[in-house]
């Protein structure tokens, strides 16, 4: 084999790697959002499973099993699976939206880029379009890490959710529980 033949090998070795998709790690990966309860007591929650892709042009979606869900408190959960998620039905929340070709192919290992990403989310039967604020890192070749820089704030009226929050608040004797969600998240993707 020529030298030049083994040139074109690599090159098309290496263009077919940086064109790969990612998935989603998630055991490494967390989405974390926090509820306040009669104005002043905060508590994070998770959800404990992410699936999710991006593929080389830039487009990306993340499936999150409602069903994952962990509050630490198993009626908790069972609650709202059952008035506010309505698991029975909707089995995941869905998020899309497309990356900028310039964030993924500009970054060198090490390097990280903050960005507003747009995205689409959908919660049972509604879908918002937001912003969120994240930082993209280049830990390897082989792995991305996505971050958000400040949480983004969901609001359960836009996505039709108060009647479901407004009968857990009335199960669990609250004065209130606030419509703003701050939510966060930590991806990790892999080749």
């Amino acid at each position: 084999m020529t030298i030049k033949k083994l040139t074109l090998i690599v090159a098309a070795a290496l263009s077919f790697s940086a064109a790969a998709d990612w998935s989603v790690n998630s055991e490494q990966s967390s989405l974390n959002f926090v509820s306040v309860k009669n104005e002043v007591v905060a508590e994070t929650h998770s959800f404990k499973e992410l699936t999710g892709k991006l593929t080389s042009a830039g487009e990306f979606s993340v499936a999150i099993p409602v069903m994952s869900i962990d509050t630490i408190i198993p009626i908790r959960n069972e609650r709202i699976l059952e008035h506010v998620l309505a698991a029975k039905e909707y089995a995941t929340i869905n998020a899309k939206g497309k990356v900028d070709s310039k964030v993924l192919t500009g970054l060198k290992t090490g390097d990280s880029v903050t960005v507003d990403q747009k995205l689409d989310l959908t919660l049972l039967t509604q879908s918002q379009s937001l912003t969120a604020k994240v930082k993209v890192t280049k830990v390897s070749d082989s792995q991305l890490v996505v971050t958000t820089v400040a949480p983004i704030m969901l609001d359960v009226n836009k996505f039709k959710l108060n009647a479901g929050v407004e009968k857990l608040r009335e199960l669990a004797g609250l004065n209130s529980i606030s419509p703003m969600v701050p939510t966060t998240f930590s991806l990790v993707l892999v080749k």
